[in-house]
Formats: C-alpha cells, structure tokens, sequence
C-alpha cells in the first residue's frame, strides 16, 4: 500500500498513469473518472494510444456539472480507438464522481483511488491524495479485493439506456447538441462569467484622508500563492501535426483572424490574441561560426518597438525578475527605468510544451525569446505566429511557423504592418 500526494510528492497522478502505461507488463488498463479535459489528456493521449494498440482499455467518464469537455472525450475516443469507452450519468441531483485507476496482469494488479481528475490540474498540480495498493492475485485476499474493484467499474461500463451509453463520435456529437458536453471555450467563457471582478482593498478613514482623516494600511491578504512543480514536457504527439494542418486549411478560406488549433482557450491582451513577425537572419541562424569560437545562444529577437506596444501581451514586467548582479554592475545600462530582467521557464508550445527564457535586455536595446527548437523552426522570410493562451491549457503561448508560399504565411502577412526602424523587420498584433 503507497499513499501518493501532489502536487509535491515524487509521483504524481500523471507520472504514476504515464509510468504504468509504458510498462509492457500490463495488459488492462481500467478506470472510473469523473471529469476529463484536454489539459489532462495532452499528457496522457499518446502513450494511452500506444498502450491500447496492445492491450485493452475500458474508461467511464462522468459528464456532470460540466466538468468535462467535448475536447477531452474527443482525446479519449481517439486514443481508446480500440478499446471501450463509457459515459455515465444519473439525470437527477446526483453527480458521478469516482477517480479510480487500475492496470492489470495475469499476475499482478495495481489500483489508485483518490481525488484526481484527467485533467491538468488532476494530474500534476492540484493538491491532491491517492491510495495506491499492489495486488498479488496469486494471493486470495488480493484477488477477492480486485474482483470487488472490477465488479463496481463492471456496473459503471454497462450500457443502460438512460444511464451509461458506449461513446461513439455520434453520440458525442449528440452530447454537445444537447448542451450536456461543452467546448472548453465554451466553459472557460462560463467561468469568466461566474467570476466576480475583484474588489479593491478598503479601509476605516483616519485622520488625513480626504475625509480629514488618514487612511489606514490595507489588511494583508489571507492567502498567497505557492509555485508548484509544473506537469513534465509533453512527448511528441502526433495529434499536434493534425492541428497545425486544420489550421493552415482553415486560412484558406478564411478571412478574419487566425482560427485556433481545436480545444485552444485563446486570451486577448491589450486587444490582441496573436502576435507576429517576420523572421530575419538574428532569429534563425547560428551567429558566430568562427572555428574555436562558441555558438550564439538559441534566441528569437523581439523588437523593442513590439515589446513597447503591447507589454502586457509579454506579461513585462510583471512577471519579470530583475537581474541584481547584472543591473549593479551596469547601473547605468536602463531603458523606461527598467535594468537587465528575466522571467525564465514560461511554458509555451512548440509544437510540445517546452520552457522558454524570455530576457529584457537595456544595455544591447532587445527582448528575447530562448529557445532551441524555437530559433530552427524557421528560415528567413517565414512569418512566426505567437499566440497569447490562457494558462488554464496548460501553457501560456503557442507558437507556429508559417512557412512563406504556404496558405497560412497568405493569411498572416497582412497583419505584419509595422515596419521596425533600420530594420527589415515588420511585426503585428492582431
């Protein structure tokens, strides 16, 4: 028996799921869920796909409260390809809340039950609490546990008109005419629309105040926020490939903006989503190549002018660090009032989720997006698309070359209007 915590404990939910499902030693993956979306299933939908090309796979899926997307059972339904998958629902005040996992073998089985959901949060940084125990099913005592297990998830994977229906692409089609599944653009609008707008902080009038009284200091706040480990790098997923594909084919009809990859929550920053940029020699090549001298590092350059245009897009500088050592040995290196500063490891997707050093630099008059697969993306002349997400997808930006000739370069062009100063450069925020 292992008592898992997260979002600080070694294995997580994610890392427990994405271990046992690359563990050729198991040959039935089982579980009751009760909310899915697609920020937990981008960690798991690859190697669920690959562990269901081998073995057997049979998910129940809660869908109350609107705690699950249409974009998460799509992720399922397509990693599960030959496996079975269950929607489960009691239309009266009740909700379908299990969290049960189970891998089995001829001769072994392990099971998790706790509190985590197949979501991003569920998997890696919510807090959250599991039991986990290893069966010997050579034992009676083991084997009699895992057959009161499987007889409950047997109850919860049964077709019953009215209750739990096998999904099919039809069914989930039917599920989000009837309102019952919704978009994650849909839920994140519904969130935002429950949410109050923040109060300011009021205090008792003292003497002083316009009121002839001194106000007196705002109470500190109850509550802080605490960084949690974030969810590891996502494995290449071919799925990626398909969205950029629906995208480029969706800019040749369209006429407005850039339509998003499915399941992408955009968010408007300064009243733009996308950012873009035509990619110069600075942003894709290797600098210095002199024998005996080192590499230029991996770095995107983004023009201050952009950067002054619309900082909030660029999170600058709120969620920046100002480098002290730099700053105290350049004090005299300082651009708006601001020295050297940095905000390191901003997850943004390449492709995958990778980490991205973004550096406001006074001294050499640049912004910098570090990054290795980022800067051998592109070649000069392509158009680098950055979109502004909300974290709630797992990542902050996504990133996307548009290649020139290419439908999508057609599209983004236009919105490249802004010419940089002694500088082939032109960028846009749209």
């Amino acid at each position: 028996m292992q008592f898992i915590t997260q979002p600080f404990g070694e294995a997580r939910l994610g890392e427990f799921l994405l271990g046992h499902l690359a563990d050729p030693q198991w040959t039935i993956f089982r579980a009751a869920i009760a909310f899915v979306k697609r920020s937990g299933t981008q960690y798991v939908r690859q190697a669920l796909r690959e562990f269901s090309g081998r073995a057997q796979v049979r998910i129940s899926v809660g869908i109350d409260l609107y705690g699950t997307s249409r974009e998460g059972l799509s992720d399922l339904l397509e990693a599960t390809a030959g496996g079975q998958l269950f929607v489960y629902r009691n239309n009266g005040p009740y909700t379908f809340h299990p969290k049960v996992y189970v891998f089995k073998s001829p001769r072994r089985a392990d099971v998790l039950v706790g509190s985590g959901n197949l979501t991003g949060g569920g998997l890696f940084t919510n807090y959250e609490a599991f039991l986990a125990a290893s069966l010997d099913l050579a034992m009676p005592e083991d084997a009699a546990f895992l057959q009161i297990v499987e007889a409950t998830l047997n109850v919860w994977s049964q077709p019953q008109q009215g209750v739990c229906y096998a999904l099919t692409p039809e069914l989930l089609e039917q599920l989000v005419a009837s309102g019952l599944v919704r978009s994650e653009a849909e839920l994140a609008a519904m969130q935002q629309a429950r949410t109050p707008a923040p109060q300011p902080a009021t205090a008792p009038p003292t003497a002083g105040s316009p009121s002839g009284e001194t106000m007196a200091p705002a109470a500190a706040p109850l509550f802080i926020s605490v960084v949690v480990p974030r969810p590891p790098t996502i494995a290449a997923p071919q799925v990626e490939t398909v969205e950029a594909e629906i995208v480029a084919e969706a800019a040749e009809s369209a006429s407005a903006a850039v339509i998003p990859p499915p399941g992408i929550v955009p968010l408007q920053v300064g009243g733009a989503s996308c950012f873009v940029m035509i990619l110069q020699n600075t942003d894709v090549g290797v600098g210095q190549t002199t024998k005996g001298t080192a590499r230029r590092s991996p770095e995107v350059f983004i023009p201050l002018a952009a950067l002054d245009q619309n900082p909030a897009f660029w999170t600058f500088p709120d969620l920046f660090t100002a480098d002290v050592r730099w700053n105290n040995t350049h004090p005299a290196s300082r651009r708006n009032g601001f020295g050297k500063m940095d905000r390191m490891k901003v997850p943004i997707r390449i492709g995958v989720i990778q980490s991205v050093r973004m550096s406001f630099g006074p001294r050499k008059g640049d912004f910098r997006l570090g990054n290795e697969a980022l800067r051998s993306a592109g070649k000069v002349g392509d158009i680098l698309l950055v979109r502004r997400v909300d974290p709630v997808n797992g990542f902050e930006y996504d990133i996307q070359v548009a290649p020139q000739g290419s439908p999508l370069f057609e599209q983004l062009a236009p919105f490249c209007n802004t010419q940089v100063a002694n500088s082939p450069k032109r960028f846009g925020y749209f």
